[in-house]
């Protein structure tokens, strides 16, 4: 079995690069066989690694819906996920906070907003943080990820292109709707950050994969389990360990497990430290850590015969990006 790790934002520092020695993920950058290229985003790496092509977006909305359980099929779908937009002096901000909707709110909101624009619009919310737009037609855009635009001002960062001025007014009207709608009153009335608006983006088609990369993928990350669908690729809620995971997987074949980064010790107690060992073992035949960082990608492979060349010392993690 051939394993890859993907850990997202692993080196930077918005998710606490590691400050702390980790013996296991040194000793596998150390010995393993490394490449350095440039950054790419997340969504990017997935896309590319199935041989789905970019469209005006990254068309991540049919596929994360078809994760969320939904049927794209022929259609045009966009993101319209809730945010809270901050207002300053001059300018609206995307918060950075999670709002944490509940399926009722989700629900109540999504449905005042069909009431609203009826068939020309409909929105959909299988989870209460992930909505979504039917449009009746490709619109002519070009969107900005949330991800890059939280804590920014807004203004140079919404929807751009032929169609811009149609979609950046239907984004008042969608203010208009929901800044006096009862659920976010009760939610201002206990302290919550009002959905007061959505964020439009990753509009596409569904486009089946060229490529199927994995026979298995181990995430939560919805992109990477609807591309998964869309290929035909086994796909699997991620364990909560490696020891889980190598009892999940079957033993041949290539594997892509997708981590959210959490704290560094226990990226190396839960996953660094047992796949070293089974590395060592012969319990899996290669290794590959795939680690962004702020400004490059880092990309490591590892075989057991590596683990041999004891001359290549460990080095603390954040020296392979300097």
């Amino acid at each position: 079995m051939h394993c890859s790790l993907f850990i997202p934002e692993f080196f930077s520092s918005r998710s606490g690069a590691p400050a702390v020695r980790l013996a296991a993920a040194e000793t596998l950058l150390a010995r393993g066989r490394r490449k350095r290229t440039a950054l790419i985003e997340q969504d990017a790496w997935f896309f590319e690694r199935f041989g789905v092509p970019r469209q005006r977006d990254w068309p991540v909305a049919p596929f994360t819906l078809l994760a969320d359980g939904g049927a794209p099929e022929g259609h045009f779908w966009m993101r319209a996920d809730p945010v809270h937009l901050s207002v300053g002096r001059d300018t609206l901000a995307l918060d950075g906070s999670t709002l944490d909707l509940s399926h009722g709110e989700a629900e109540a909101l999504v449905a005042t907003l069909n009431r609203h624009f009826g068939e020309s619009l409909a929105f959909h919310a299988p989870r209460p943080e992930r909505w979504y737009i039917r449009c009746p037609e490709a619109p002519q855009l070009e969107t900005t990820p949330p991800a890059a635009a939280r804590g920014a001002a807004i203004g140079e960062l919404l929807p751009r292109g032929a169609d811009a001025t149609r979609y950046r007014a239907l984004l008042n009207e969608v203010q208009m709707l929901l800044h006096e709608h009862p659920v976010n009153v009760e939610r201002e009335a206990r302290g919550a950050p009002p959905a007061n608006s959505v964020w439009l983006w990753g509009g596409g088609g569904l486009d089946a994969p060229r490529t199927r990369p994995f026979s298995v993928v181990l995430a939560e990350d919805p992109l990477a389990q609807g591309l998964a669908l869309a290929a035909g690729v086994p796909r699997r809620m991620r364990p909560a360990n490696a020891g889980a995971a190598l009892c999940a997987l079957p033993g041949e074949g290539k594997a892509l497990i997708v981590i959210d980064a959490p704290h560094a010790a226990a990226l190396e107690r839960d996953w660094f430290a047992p796949l070293l060992a089974a590395l060592e073992e012969g319990r899996i035949g290669m290794l590959t850590l795939i680690l962004p960082g702020n400004e490059a990608l880092l990309e490591v492979e590892t075989v057991r015969s590596d683990l041999r060349y004891f001359w290549r010392t460990r080095k603390p993690l954040e020296s392979y990006l300097a």
